[in-house]
């Protein structure tokens, strides 16, 4: 399962819960591409993986295309889940799509703090209601 929404400004909110399949990751990709072309200009991420379990070889290939595919993206931030495994797993996926504006967190603060950075007021409070 999995949602992209863009509510606010330049804040895309993106879910992902497990498990997901090579073809649900796939139509991830459609709907990401489709919410972050209505986005004018640079778009900032915000990505819940709380509800994920370690993802399968080939879902895994699917996420890293959408990410190497982002030429307007400014940061990302992903709220990851208690499982060391995943935490492996989305490091690697991170290194792999080569933008080093992408950040993993297991602590909602220190992921607020760094989001808000390059967030405005109205993005900020979004944030705050999504974590």
């Amino acid at each position: 399962m999995y949602s992209v929404r863009n509510d606010v400004g330049k804040l895309v909110e993106i879910r992902i819960a497990s498990p997901v399949t090579v073809d649900e990751a796939t139509a991830f990709g459609r709907e990401h591409d489709r919410v972050v072309a209505s986005v004018p200009g640079p778009y900032v991420c915000f990505v819940d993986l709380v509800d994920a379990t370690v993802f399968p070889p080939d879902v895994v290939d699917a996420f890293v295309q959408t990410m190497r595919t982002e030429a307007r993206l400014l940061r990302t931030a992903t709220l990851l889940p208690a499982s060391p495994t995943l935490g492996l797993q989305i490091e690697r996926m991170i290194r792999e799509s080569g933008n080093t504006e992408r950040r993993t967190f297991r602590d909602l603060l220190t992921l607020g703090v760094w989001l808000g950075a390059v967030l405005d007021v109205d993005q900020r409070t979004r944030l705050a209601e999504l974590v």
